[in-house]
């Protein structure tokens, strides 16, 4: 018994722990989805819709990150690596199980942090 605790106790303490991402970045790649769905997108309202989130997504990742204490430039790199990530899928983003999950994600964040989208956005 006294093995099986020392064991468990010593692989939890080696295990390396793992990291989320910041709240920020996760938002700024909620921003660079929204814009690249802008983008596919000709219809309006909807375009606009996202146009909008994308902006507003933004600068609540910029607020979000100065209260995390870290420095809100970061967030351009990251948009722009998820834009980049999101672009090089073109159309076919939107058939692909992690652009469901993006877009659930998404939500769910804009929910929990009080970001105001248009409610068509939350659905």
């Amino acid at each position: 018994m006294r093995r099986a605790l020392f064991a468990l106790s010593f692989t939890l303490l080696s295990a390396p722990a793992v990291q989320a991402q910041p709240i920020s970045w996760g938002m700024a790649q909620c921003s660079a989805l929204m814009g690249v769905m802008a983008q596919y997108v000709s219809q309006q309202p909807q375009k606009g819709y996202l146009t909008d989130a994308s902006e507003t997504l933004f600068h609540a990742a910029v607020s979000q990150s100065q209260a995390e204490g870290r420095n809100p430039e970061e967030l351009t790199d990251v948009k722009a690596q998820k834009r980049d990530a999101w672009l090089e899928m073109g159309f076919s983003m939107a058939f692909k199980q992690e652009f469901r999950d993006w877009t659930d994600y998404c939500r769910s964040l804009s929910r929990s942090h009080n970001i105001a989208l248009h409610k068509s956005m939350l659905n």
